[in-house]
């Protein structure tokens, strides 16, 4: 069994949201999205209320919560090895769940069948008020069987609970954002506990011999030379005070047996050298070590049909890059379902495109929309490839800012970005052209397919903003556009009869004698402004030359002149994708069709 779908109500920055869940998925967003929420409501509603910290009135949307306030947290489990109800009697039968059937395609959840495209599903959940007489929050977790069900904290009409059993058959473990590695392997980890547990128990003979050795220990610290006489002294203050023997000892540990295990500390060796705590070693060996854990309990437990859902919170913060990809493919292998969090492209290229979801969070509306529907067609055309295959994890760079940028053509991408490097290192921190860099996610459109990459990726991203030349074919994308039925939020223009390399030579000319740089001499930049933005334009000539570029790019960034219209040109950008109203007289605003032209102007 799986989950397929997390509903979360009311539940800290979510007031509704529904996410769609696969046996492997990647959860991916800007921060504050909500995706540890996410995480934290599967706990709550799998039974791991102790990986989520007390919940208090902070909890509920608003922080605010009246007596009729509830959050409510449904999960739609599916999986069944069969669409046969009767098969499945420890979940679904009369004082258990109702049955329910899931579109496989939609994900809806409806008491109806259609045999053809539905599969057998159940629903759990976990609700919470606030009661306003103790202050204290009050939970309950039950089989979820209709949307109009009365308040589950309804004396008259009871819920029916879960039992613990059927919980621990998914076995939900998470592997939060913070560095634990190193206490994986000890007793004061609760997933090695329950590992150890799950293998017959404690190793209890060897404790106890442990804990005999540990109490009268052969070489006592007390008769150390160095300390003999200070204990000495000790114990005879405490005769004179208590009128009796009281011997003070020193120990290691509490010399209890839940002490022993507390103290017990994973060490490692290298060949034959002298075995270090965790701790001291390099992060790698320390996470490849746990993984052995986790890969060991995930197959004992689906070999003996219990699942094994795991939960990883931004892996790149617990592995190095190279064991990234190992670490998740690991366990596609070995659980029932593995969910990511994750802020690193490289690791949400890792999961197929449908399994990577984009978590927006909008005023507390929640959503979590697939890259694709599905997994990419084996005829898929460059464009396709290029977004979700080859070069996603630019993609999902993108995706992470509030806004996507699809400019006419890759090369118009990178000198964008060669824009913003010039920002960030000529410009002032607190001007107003930074904001490009964290506010605009710029997509490098494959071989000028600006209005596939549109479609692609509209029913995605939440604000699509496209950049076009003035040219011709640019005032025929810009009408294609606005044309479509899902229209980008904004279209934005040059000058009328310029490129993206006019633009640069706009920069340039703010200080011509950028062009006398000997350096872009020797790499075949022309002199003179006018054949300098021709070179550029040129296919072959400057056009496709990326490492000249970033030599102009150095260039302009030592030239104060010129950096002021970077920052003038981000700027604008950066205002008009963000939907604010640019400075004046900066672009002229016209309404066409579904979508709004903006025209920059270059004064």
């Amino acid at each position: 069994m799986f989950i397929s779908k997390l509903e979360v109500n009311n539940f800290r920055g979510i007031v509704s949201g529904e996410i769609p869940l696969r046996k492997f998925t990647g959860l991916i967003g800007p921060n504050n999205c909500g995706k540890t929420t996410i995480v934290e409501a599967l706990a709550l509603v799998l039974g791991r209320d102790r990986l989520v910290r007390n919940l208090t009135e902070h909890d509920f949307h608003g922080s605010d919560p009246h007596a009729a306030d509830r959050i409510l947290i449904i999960a739609t489990l599916t999986g069944f090895a069969t669409n046969d109800p009767a098969n499945h009697a420890d979940w679904i039968r009369h004082g258990r769940a109702t049955p329910k059937w899931q579109n496989t395609a939609s994900g809806a959840v409806s008491e109806i069948q259609d045999p053809a495209t539905d599969r057998l599903a159940c629903q759990i959940a976990f609700a919470a008020r606030f009661d306003l007489e103790t202050l204290e929050p009050v939970t309950v977790r039950y089989f979820y069987d209709a949307a109009d069900l009365a308040d589950p904290f309804d004396e008259e009409m009871p819920v029916t609970p879960i039992p613990a059993e059927l919980l621990r058959q998914i076995g939900f473990f998470l592997v939060p954002a913070s560095r634990t590695w190193d206490r994986m392997l000890s007793f004061g980890s609760e997933l090695f506990r329950r590992v150890v547990s799950y293998v017959g128990g404690r190793p209890a003979t060897a404790v106890l011999a442990e804990r005999t050795r540990l109490r009268n220990p052969i070489n006592p610290l007390e008769e150390d030379p160095n300390l003999s006489q200070l204990i000495s002294d000790v114990n005879g203050d405490i005769r004179s005070l208590f009128g009796h023997d009281l011997e003070l000892k020193l120990r290691v540990t509490t010399t209890d047996s839940e002490g022993i295990l507390e103290a017990i500390a994973p060490h490692f060796a290298l060949g034959n050298e002298t075995a270090l705590p965790a701790k001291r070693h390099g992060s790698g060996l320390i996470s490849v070590q746990t993984l052995l854990l986790l890969v060991r309990f995930g197959q004992m437990r689906v070999a003996r049909g219990d699942g094994f859902m795991m939960v990883i919170e931004e892996p790149e913060l617990h592995v190095p890059p190279p064991l990234q990809r190992k670490l998740l493919h690991l366990l596609r292998t070995m659980t029932t379902q593995t969910i990511v969090t994750t802020h690193s492209p490289i690791v949400a290229a890792i999961p197929d495109a449908h399994e990577v979801s984009l978590v927006v969070n909008h005023n507390g509306a929640l959503t979590g929309k697939p890259l694709m529907n599905g997994p990419i067609p084996a005829d898929a055309d460059n464009c396709l490839r290029s977004l979700f295959v080859s070069a996603r994890d630019a993609t999902v760079l993108a995706l992470m800012h509030p806004v996507v940028l699809i400019p006419e053509g890759k090369f118009d991408a990178n000198w964008l970005r060669l824009l913003v490097k010039c920002c960030e290192l000529g410009i002032a921190a607190n001007d107003p052209a930074q904001s490009f860099a964290h506010e605009v996610g710029v997509i490098p459109t494959v071989d000028a397919r600006a209005l596939d990459t549109l479609g692609h990726l509209s029913t995605v991203a939440p604000r699509i903003v496209c950049l076009f030349d003035s040219d011709q074919a640019g005032r025929d994308y810009t009408a294609a556009a606005c044309r479509r039925e899902i229209a980008p939020s904004a279209i934005i223009r040059w000058p009328d009869g310029w490129s993206m390399e006019h633009v640069i030579g706009w920069i340039v000319a703010a200080d011509p004698t950028v062009l006398d740089d000997q350096t872009l001499a020797e790499a075949g930049v022309p002199p003179g402004l006018a054949n300098f933005i021709a070179a550029l334009a040129d296919r072959d000539r400057l056009k496709r030359g990326e490492v000249v570029h970033g030599l102009i790019a150095d260039a302009i960034l030592r030239r104060a002149a010129c950096r002021t219209r970077v920052s003038y040109v981000l700027r604008v950008l950066a205002d008009i994708a963000a939907g604010r109203q640019p400075h004046a007289d900066a672009a002229v605003r016209e309404e066409r069709g579904r979508s709004v032209v903006w025209t920059v102007r270059c004064p």
